[in-house]
């Protein structure tokens, strides 16, 4: 298992990885400002890969330090504070930046409160959403003067990168990186030019451009042996192994990670070791040498204990149990990974956990225990949808709040339209003591400010009505693929069920095969662009008025109303086709993609007793558990059933197989075309 905030999947969440962190807080050009700027410098090119000393280190220096110096070093200590996890004593470093703000009357002011800002926004980006990180960055950056100090400037035009990179705005991120680099080149030392080229090329890496990657490291490495840095070249190197993964170029990827832990232990820097410790040993657990990535992971798992560091924690022994289970030792594997389920759940990371269950899933049908393997995979498809439910809300939240914000500025508009109609009053009483003429012509021009005012806000509140609608739509929309999500399904279904019994139709769902691997080969950028065109090619291959949904990660359910049942298969068989027919084309690359797909007519046959939607929808998702285990890219279909096997049929795929086998059910199979090589 790579680690989330580690080697591919850190860089591409830069807040949270190390890397992106270690630049955040080290990134300031030198300043000549005083002999306290300079031991700000010192003891960021020392212990920038030591937070926790790095935090005592600035304790001792900030009485000494005033002004922009004294703003920069706790910029510094909240950073490393953020690092380590301790958001409470960020805040409270923001807090004390606060108050510098509100002593001063000068520019030095403005930069305080700026900085107190960005030590938030930067807080958020940590564990929050991204897009509410953006927007405090943004209004700190309002606030940042012009004439605000290169120390600072960098400092705000790295964070901002990171954020941006982290929404996916890759073009946007790598203007900014350049930006940075250019800034770090007029006065920043050589390993602090050579991290911020590591980061530079990474997000080139994103936008599919590995070779220029190439070029941009290369030269981040030249700079980093030059300063002599252990840290700034193990960090070079934790980006080449990434860049060699993209090419393919296995040796070299092997070379980089080793040579990046022995700098990291040079550097003494003990999180940056066991982070790469963790991931080549998913490196060789990939590539199936489970001895080697257990003896790694277990190497790490002590080190992530002495450092605190509990996501390093749950890698090394999820790691150590998935090699664990492909060496046969089958329970110690076992009690490993929970233990690091255990540790995720205490953190709230959901993602985390899924990602897991499915890891542990697919390492127990290797070694042959199926029904483990199921229960792993049945609790994955809990948190799946547990994971869905979080960030569709999420995704409400966040529209509501820009919704919020919007009607809050249309408020103060019309606030400050009333006001100026009350001075326009005062203004005509005045002068129709003096003039009535003028007075009059006051009045009528009155009536027309008063009649436009009321048509802007007829106008405000159509906006308003239409706002609304269109929350409500979004609400009932995946915003991904544009099709139907669980909400609007829940409310389909409630109002079928609210005019008879039982759910008549057939469904069919859809799960894409592997998809997993497509994250792992080509990034979630390429993950999301096959939802959208497997999404497309649903809906070319369906009816206008059949129901498609997207119901969680990488499945989809199909409701089809009034259709026999074979014309159903016939269906199965074209959606199959659809999917698989063709590749889907990335660029100049392309991938293979198929599906599996369990489907059933309602009422089922012989008996046709009315059946809940949700049980009906328990039923064709374990037909497509059965299509899975004979092989994926098929589809099975339930055509007749016995009552008395319904209720375990429902539950697992091994009960409907052995009810088929023994004649109690009568399945359809359906198979896929053949797999497109890209």
């Amino acid at each position: 298992m790579f680690q989330m905030n580690g080697l591919r999947h850190w860089l591409a969440r830069l807040p949270l990885g190390w890397l992106g962190w270690a630049v955040a807080v080290s990134v300031c050009a030198a300043s000549p400002a005083g002999q306290a700027d300079s031991e700000v410098a010192r003891i960021e090119a020392q212990l920038r890969g030591q937070p926790e000393k790095a935090v005592a280190a600035l304790d001792r220096l900030l009485p000494g330090t005033q002004n922009v110096a004294r703003m920069d070093a706790l910029l510094l200590k909240g950073f490393m504070l953020i690092r380590i996890g301790d958001l409470a004593a960020s805040e409270e470093v923001a807090q004390h930046l606060d108050r510098m703000a509100a002593d001063s009357k000068s520019a030095d002011g403005a930069i305080a409160s700026a900085s107190a800002g960005l030590l938030r926004a930067r807080a958020v980006a940590r564990g929050g959403p991204a897009s509410r990180a953006d927007r405090q960055l943004t209004e700190a950056l309002a606030r940042l003067p012009a004439t605000a100090p290169a120390t600072i400037r960098l400092r705000f035009l790295d964070s901002q990168a990171a954020i941006k990179q982290s929404l996916g705005q890759l073009d946007l991120a790598v203007a900014l990186y350049q930006q940075s680099v250019t800034l770090a080149d007029q006065a920043g030392s050589a390993w602090r030019r050579a991290e911020l080229r590591g980061l530079l090329a990474y997000a080139v890496l994103r936008t599919h451009q590995p070779d220029r990657a190439l070029d941009i490291h290369q030269e981040a490495l030249r700079l980093a042996r030059e300063s002599g840095d252990a840290l700034a070249q193990s960090s070079a190197m934790t980006v080449a192994f990434i860049i060699y993964s993209a090419l393919g170029r296995t040796e070299d990827e092997l070379r980089a990670g080793e040579a990046a832990i022995d700098l990291a232990r040079q550097a003494g820097a003990k999180r940056q070791e066991v982070l790469t410790i963790a991931n080549l040993a998913d490196f060789y657990l990939q590539r199936q040498d489970h001895a080697t990535a257990l003896r790694l992971a277990l190497q790490a798992l002590p080190l992530a204990r002495e450092v605190n560091d509990l996501s390093s924690e749950s890698v090394a022994l999820t790691n150590a149990g998935l090699a664990m289970i492909a060496l046969g030792r089958h329970d110690e594997g076992r009690a490993l990974v929970r233990e690091a389920l255990v540790k995720e759940e205490s953190a709230g990371a959901l993602s985390q956990m899924l990602a897991i269950q499915e890891e542990l899933g697919h390492a127990l049908e290797k070694a042959g225990l199926l029904n483990e393997a199921w229960q792993a995979l049945s609790e994955h498809r809990r948190l799946a949808d547990d994971v869905f439910q979080r960030k569709h809300q999420q995704a409400v939240l966040e529209l509501q709040e820009g919704f919020d914000a919007e009607r809050r500025q249309r408020e103060l508009a019309v606030l400050q339209t009333e006001n100026r109609l009350k001075e326009a009053q005062l203004l005509q009483r005045e002068l129709q003591q003096r003039l009535w003429a003028v007075g009059l012509t006051a009045g009528v021009l009155l009536l027309v400010v008063v009649g436009l005012l009321l048509n802007r806000m007829r106008k405000s509140n159509a906006q308003l009505q239409n706002s609304n609608t269109l929350l409500k739509v979004a609400s009932e929309r995946d915003p991904l693929t544009g099709l139907a999500n669980r909400r609007h399904l829940l409310q389909v279904m409630e109002q079928s069920a609210s005019e008879g019994q039982g759910f008549e139709g057939s469904m069919l769902l859809i799960d894409i095969d592997h998809f997993k691997r497509v994250n792992d080969q080509h990034g979630h950028a390429a993950g999301d662009q096959v939802l959208v065109e497997t999404a497309r090619r649903l809906r070319a291959a369906l009816r206008e008025e059949d129901l498609t949904v997207r119901w969680g990660g990488e499945e989809f359910l199909v409701v089809v109303r009034q259709m026999p049942a074979d014309e159903v298969e016939t269906l199965a068989q074209r959606l199959l086709a659809a999917i698989g027919r063709e590749p889907v084309l990335l660029g100049r690359d392309s991938i293979g993609v198929t599906a599996s797909i369990g489907f059933a007519t309602f009422p089922l046959q012989p008996l046709r007793r009315p059946l809940a939607w949700e049980r009906a929808i328990d039923l064709v998702d374990t037909a497509m558990y059965l299509a899975k285990a004979h092989g994926r890219n098929r589809a099975y279909g339930v055509r007749a059933l016995q009552e008395e096997d319904g209720a375990q049929a429902t539950a697992q795929p091994a009960t409907l197989e052995s009810a088929w086998r023994s004649g109690r059910a009568d399945l359809a199979h359906l198979s896929g075309p053949a797999p497109v090589q890209p």
